[in-house]
């Protein structure tokens, strides 16, 4: 899948990337899937040598998927609307925005906030939104702690989502992506842990631009993987100036025909794969 981005992917709003933790010791035992939270490797750790190899695996798997699907959703004329840093106060307000305009799509909330405002989410659930996760506290220094810090918290936000709509989500997404903070062994403990994790190839840049310039940029991008054969997914934010010009946008998606779906678990996740610069990701 190429994957086209412009722009940082939002690394203007964020501080420099951590160090990645490099320093795993050898291990002769690969880590098993099972139903129980993963956070250690193993009796020591998992040499990097593994964790490299077991990457590269879900890796080529993954594409293999996001092509498949990729060639479905052409032809249906999908598009995936994304939420990020919700639920809030006005939440419902978005929900009643996107009711209006028949359109569908994907929640990535924060475990705290979900505590705050269950019965939006039972809203969102009930009327058939994606929910998926993205961390309990949305701090850089926290999140992104220690190699298991990233499973501790996407683990904890399923269990409070879970308790709320009896629901289990698999689907995530980090604070401000997966690059540059996601080290290989954060990625390797959160697949062992059965998460997904989804980044997005159309930046609306509504956390950038306080008006409708957002809306033009998004516009603009949507055009762009059309032109490119892509399958937009695109990440807009939880909050007032967003949905204060989210019906032009919502007009321009259902004038050219497009179909709004949901996130699901089943789903190969659309993921970066560079630092967050390039323009084309092969």
């Amino acid at each position: 899948m190429i994957l086209l981005l412009t722009g940082l992917v939002g690394n203007d709003k964020m501080n420099a990337a951590k160090e990645n933790d490099t320093n795993i010791e050898n291990s002769h035992e690969m880590l098993s899937f099972s139903s129980e939270p993963v956070l250690a490797f193993s009796d020591s750790t998992l040499s990097q040598s593994i964790i490299d190899r077991e990457n590269k695996k879900r890796e080529s798997a993954r594409k293999k998927e996001v092509e498949k699907q990729n060639k479905i959703d052409q032809q249906e004329k999908a598009i995936y609307l994304t939420f990020d840093d919700g639920p809030s106060d006005i939440s419902g307000q978005l929900l009643d925005v996107l009711d209006k305009y028949q359109m569908k799509a994907t929640f990535f909330m924060v475990g705290l906030k979900i505590k705050e405002h269950p019965e939006v989410v039972k809203r969102m659930h009930k009327e058939g939104f994606g929910l998926g996760l993205h961390s309990i506290t949305h701090d850089v220094g926290k999140v992104y702690s220690s190699k298991s810090s990233p499973s501790e918290e996407m683990i904890e936000n399923r269990e409070i989502l879970e308790n709320i709509i009896g629901v289990r989500s698999n689907i995530v997404r980090l604070p401000y992506g997966s690059i540059p903070y996601l080290t290989e062994a954060m990625r390797y403990l959160l697949d062992q842990n059965d998460f997904k994790v989804w980044d997005w190839n159309v930046d609306s840049l509504d956390w950038k631009f306080k008006n409708e310039r957002y809306v033009q940029h998004t516009i603009q991008e949507i055009k762009n993987m059309e032109q490119a054969g892509e399958t937009p997914v695109v990440l807009l934010h939880d909050k007032q100036e967003t949905i204060k010009h989210l019906p032009k946008l919502l007009s321009f998606i259902k004038k050219q025909g497009y179909q709004t779906e949901i996130l699901t678990n089943d789903m190969a996740p659309l993921t970066f794969s560079c630092n967050g610069r390039c323009h084309t990701i092969h």
